[in-house]
């Protein structure tokens, strides 16, 4: 594992698995050292979904490249967007994220103040999709 000049953590769990050895908490590990705003590379010998949808939970937008070996690096990006955060923090931070809101008729009514969870129910939306496709929007990646 390395870490380069710009807050990006590489990882590379190829030959962790090759050992027949459990690469979870190694990457757990590095994710809990992302800033906000920065990187933890990962290359892995196949599509790590389930660290999707997790690593999403705590923060992370993600964009996956297949490498011609079979093997994917994947790009997880801390966004910093939380279902505590407030729908006005996350737009003043990302205003590429408006479409996002506006796409479920959410705006900055009341100040912005409602927390995202509060606004997923509120607006009857899926909290970890509304989680992603901000994230998503935030990154610049397209999943």
């Amino acid at each position: 594992m390395t870490t380069t000049q710009d807050t990006t953590i590489v990882l590379d769990v190829r030959p962790v698995l090759a050992r027949g050895d459990e690469p979870f908490q190694m990457i757990m590990e590095a994710a809990a050292r992302v800033p906000v705003g920065g990187t933890l590379e990962l290359t892995a010998p196949f599509h790590p979904v389930p660290l999707y949808g997790l690593l999403a939970t705590r923060g992370f937008a993600h964009q996956t490249e297949p490498l011609d070996s079979g093997a994917v690096v994947v790009r997880f990006v801390q966004t910093g967007i939380l279902p505590g955060e407030t729908v006005a923090a996350v737009h003043q931070r990302y205003p590429a994220t408006a479409p996002v809101f506006a796409q479920h008729g959410m705006d900055l009514c009341c100040g912005g103040t409602k927390t995202l969870e509060f606004a997923a129910k509120a607006h009857g939306v899926d909290l970890p999709r509304l989680l992603a496709q901000l994230q998503q929007a935030a990154a610049g990646t397209a999943g």
